[in-house]
């Protein structure tokens, strides 16, 4: 009996490790060359808790395949990393040379999807109290509701420098210079800002980004949330072909504005800053590709559990803040504050 249970877990296990080896491949592949990879990657913190309860399943029956499962785990540490912060989060007494917060907003609760109650009041109070130099806000005001920017700036009224354009804001109580965002093609829905930004001696591009989303309606938002059994066949058929188209057009066109992102800051004169929205995981192409030569604020100092996104799928990270090596980050937060979508992120980083 017990080798007819080893059997079928075996072939149960091909899939599994398989897929989490897909996952690890989702950096190394654009997604416009084989997209398959990239799909498995949203799934890698699942497949990973399977892969590890796999692992104990054949360690216990003392079995060779336990050896194969480890290395496949081990082969992921580097990913599993970027996910689940170790940092020694110890801070230093020496004073940030710039201190940031970057969060997506979601438009501050205009149209009350939060189902609470006052969230952009709420919004513009934590904003204000920030104590640090910059934000960094994405999703800050629809395309048609630009009548109410200089009602927003003046609600924002501790920060007296802005750089705003197409949804994106940079707020700062120290002068923002050489202001300017980058062109992405018309069908793509993405905006990236940037300015330069003087402290001391030195100064710094910051740059703040918003990739593209999946763009979920409200019938691949509903399927996600009620995904069962109980649905029937055709219902799970078209929910799942509906979602993995939305998903498959996503990741290659951040892929493709991946690559816009990384020339620009190619032509920078200067030490780079860049924070906000990837809406991809650390797994994607688009992060690794975006991160060459830069350091991630999270893996340096951050701790736990590192997921940014609040909604339909709460495991992810896909609100970053990466710097150049010519500085190093003293420490980073990712603040529980339930009052958009996304956790708003922050971190001090300092001049080498």
């Amino acid at each position: 009996m017990l080798k007819l249970i080893d059997k079928i877990v075996f072939f149960l296990s091909l899939p599994v490790i398989f897929g989490l080896i897909g996952a690890y491949g989702a950096s190394f592949i654009p997604p416009h060359v084989f997209v398959f990879p990239s799909l498995l990657s949203l799934a890698y913190p699942y497949l990973l808790v399977l892969n590890l309860l796999l692992f104990l399943y054949w360690l216990f029956r003392w079995k060779k395949t336990a050896w194969l499962q480890l290395a496949v785990l081990l082969a992921g540490i580097p990913a599993f990393m970027s996910y689940y912060g170790t940092a020694d989060t110890q801070t230093t007494t020496e004073k940030p040379d710039f201190s940031l917060l970057s969060y997506n907003v979601r438009y501050f609760d205009t149209y009350g999807w939060s189902n609470q109650a006052n969230t952009g009041e709420k919004l513009f109070a934590y904003l204000n109290k920030f104590p640090g130099d910059i934000i960094c806000l994405q999703e800050f005001m629809l395309a048609s509701a630009t009548d109410k920017q200089q009602e927003i700036i003046g609600r924002l009224k501790s920060y007296p420098y802005h750089h705003i354009y197409k949804g994106m804001a940079i707020f700062s109580r120290i002068p923002l210079l050489h202001k300017g965002h980058l062109e992405f093609d018309d069908k793509y829905t993405s905006t990236c800002i940037y300015c330069d930004v003087v402290r001391g001696t030195d100064t710094v591009r910051l740059y703040s980004v918003h990739l593209e989303s999946f763009r979920f309606g409200k019938k691949e938002r509903r399927f996600v949330r009620e995904m069962s059994s109980s649905m029937k066949r055709d219902e799970l058929s078209e929910g799942v072909k509906n979602l993995t188209s939305r998903l498959t057009v996503a990741n290659r066109n951040r892929a493709f504005q991946a690559e816009e992102v990384k020339k620009h800051l190619g032509t920078s004169p200067y030490p780079v800053i860049l924070c906000g929205d990837f809406n991809d995981t650390p797994l994607s192409y688009t992060y690794r590709r975006i991160k060459k030569g830069l350091q991630d604020a999270f893996i340096e100092k951050g701790r736990g559990l590192g997921n940014t996104y609040i909604g339909e799928f709460p495991s992810f990270r896909i609100d970053y803040i990466l710097h150049s090596p010519e500085m190093e980050a003293q420490c980073y937060t990712r603040e529980n504050i339930f009052l958009s979508d996304h956790y708003p992120i922050r971190a001090d980083i300092r001049m080498k």
